[in-house]
Order: structure tokens, then sequence, then C-alpha cells
């Protein structure tokens, strides 16, 4: 009877083990729709100037990269294939862009620095 009760109780912290196993895959794709948005910097100039500058030199090394201008005063570039998303934000009537990461994975330093350089 003893032996019984000691097996379930495994059983029962077996199968706890394996739970956070099983949902580790979908915590992923959650963290990727419901991250919550971090401003990653400042930077001198016009956000739409800054985004088609950094699209156009990430275009050249990332493939499978978007962009869009959803709603005003903000331009995003997504990448589908490394998870990220980055958001050039209007700030301080056009002198300022705010740098945010709004979704997935976080950005590389190669996309920051591009990014950064725009503004220099």
């Amino acid at each position: 009877m003893r032996n019984r009760i000691v097996r379930r109780i495994l059983n029962a912290r077996s199968t706890l083990l394996l739970i956070p196993l099983l949902l580790a895959p979908c915590a992923g794709f959650a963290q990727f729709f419901f991250q919550n948005p971090v401003t990653l910097d400042t930077l001198d100039g016009n956000y739409r100037t800054l985004a088609s500058c950094a699209y156009q030199h990430l275009a050249r090394r990332i493939s499978g990269l978007s962009t869009s201008e959803s709603q005003k005063g903000v331009v995003r570039i997504a990448s589908a294939s490394e998870n990220w998303e980055l958001a050039f934000v209007d700030d301080e009537a056009g002198r300022q862009t705010r740098l945010v990461w709004t979704a997935g994975g976080y950005p590389s330093e190669f996309v920051l620095s591009t990014a950064r350089a725009c503004a220099a």
C-alpha cells in the first residue's frame, strides 16, 4: 500500500516537471506577440528619415525585412526570420526619434548600431 502511494506521488511530480517543458515552445510564440515596448535609445533626426536609412542598410544584410507606418508618427521595421521589431517613433515634433523595441528577440548590436549610425 505504501509503495503505491509513493509511486503515485513520484508520478505526479514527474508530470508536474514535464509541464514546463511541454509549454516552453509556446512561450517564445507568446513572447513575440505580447512583448511590452522598451525604449532603447533617443536619436537626433526625423523618424521617417532615420527609419528609411536604417531599412536600406539593414536590407542589404538581413533578408525578409518589412517596413510599415500603420499609425501616425511610427515607422516599424520587422524581421520575420529573426523575430524582432523596431519602431522609430516621432518625438519632439520631428527633431528627435525614439527607437523602441516592440516585439520578439532582442535585436543584434548590428541592427542597433546601424540605426544609430543613420542619426550620426
